[in-house]
């Protein structure tokens, strides 16, 4: 296959934005097979050049969205079919608005990597202590082994915790929130817009819990404006 020949002589890996760049070049030796793979071509025989280079570029920042296979093909389609059919510009930010549109409106689904599970230990950003566990021991059923059923003590009875041996301390359930929402599947502005709070809640000394409360607010500004 050309393009295969193509990504091996130039040792270029197969993915969306590298397609895009070699098929425009190539495109009339290319024999296309697949379903996706036909729709592309027609796709790309709609953009200019320069447009190929900004629908390239955008599809490299992209870290959930699917960008390789014929998934990847069918993301693209839809995508910058949706900005052609209606005229707007082959922009970043109209490549971002088509895909808020095709998400939210779109007949045929998107593909996307799966992201990572919800810690369901947190709920509307507060921690959800029903889901927390509990380690430490019952000071019911230790009392009820220092006593005999007839209400005399066990002096045979030893507590399980040396009372002169202090607990380790728990880990502050708020910093990993804080490490959870730093991870968060989101566009690199703003995965710096997260780093740039964390830093500076960390520099000026609040509380994990402050901390953990404006990256949570970042969070779902982002999700509310999708």
């Amino acid at each position: 296959m050309v393009l295969n020949k193509y990504f091996n002589d130039n040792n270029i890996a197969v993915s969306v934005p590298s397609t895009v760049a070699a098929a425009y070049a190539l495109k009339d030796k290319l024999d296309w097979k697949s379903p996706a793979q036909v729709e592309f071509s027609e796709v790309l025989a709609r953009l200019e050049p320069a447009q190929c280079l900004v629908v390239k570029a955008w599809f490299e920042k992209q870290r959930r969205l699917k960008t390789e296979g014929d998934e990847g093909f069918s993301n693209l389609n839809q995508i910058v079919s949706w900005l052609l059919n209606r005229r707007y510009g082959v922009t970043e930010s109209g490549l971002d608005m088509a895909l808020t549109n095709v998400q939210n409106n779109s007949n045929r689904k998107l593909f996307w990597h799966e992201g990572p599970k919800q810690d369901r230990t947190i709920w509307n950003g507060k921690l959800n202590h029903a889901l927390i566990p509990n380690n430490e021991p019952s000071k019911r059923s230790e009392a009820a082994q220092e006593f005999h059923p007839n209400g005399r003590r066990n002096h045979a009875f030893k507590p399980t915790q040396d009372p002169a041996t202090k607990p380790a301390p728990a880990p502050d359930a708020w910093k990993e929130i804080c490490q959870l929402y730093l991870k968060q599947w989101i566009t690199p502005g703003q995965r710096d817009k997260l780093r740039a709070e964390y830093d500076a809640g960390i520099a000026s000394g609040k509380s994990w819990r402050e901390i953990g409360t404006a990256l949570g607010h970042i969070v779902k500004s982002r999700e509310r404006g999708r």
